[in-house]
């Protein structure tokens, strides 16, 4: 049976597509696990007024920080004046993150970083998420 060249360079060129995309997917994921790793030496720590970052996990192409208050009930929270304010005053914070060293690696992957608010009991408050690739680029 006689080859076709075309055929067999197609075949080649998706091979190494697929490797570099899993090489990418896997650097990725080595660079959440990092930034996961370092970024929970550190924990718990305050987070503002009574507020606390308890942990940080990966979710997928997400690093989800949680945030837990000890008294606050995130069903009244979320039903009180001021709440959407709030929670933007929040959404601009993430910024923050971009300048923690441990987040550096991840600026310009598909890596997400999340805020997940939660009361006492769980219950979810919000959710506040920045694309690592919205961060501002570290200086030269």
């Amino acid at each position: 049976m006689r080859q076709n060249p075309i055929h067999d360079r197609v075949v080649r060129a998706a091979l190494l597509s697929a490797a570099l995309v899993l090489a990418g997917c896997q650097d990725s994921g080595a660079r959440l696990a990092q930034a996961r790793d370092a970024i929970a030496r550190g924990l718990p720590a305050p987070y503002f007024e009574d507020l606390v970052t308890e942990s940080v996990a990966i979710d997928g192409h997400r690093l989800v920080f949680l945030v837990r208050s000890p008294t606050g009930d995130a069903v009244k929270t979320r039903q009180a004046p001021g709440f959407d304010a709030l929670r933007d005053s929040e959404q601009r914070e993430m910024q923050t993150l971009c300048s923690l060293p441990a987040i550096q690696p991840l600026i310009g992957t598909e890596a997400v970083l999340v805020r997940r608010f939660v009361d006492r009991n769980g219950t979810l408050f919000f959710e506040t998420e920045l694309p690592a690739r919205e961060c501002p680029a570290p200086p030269a």
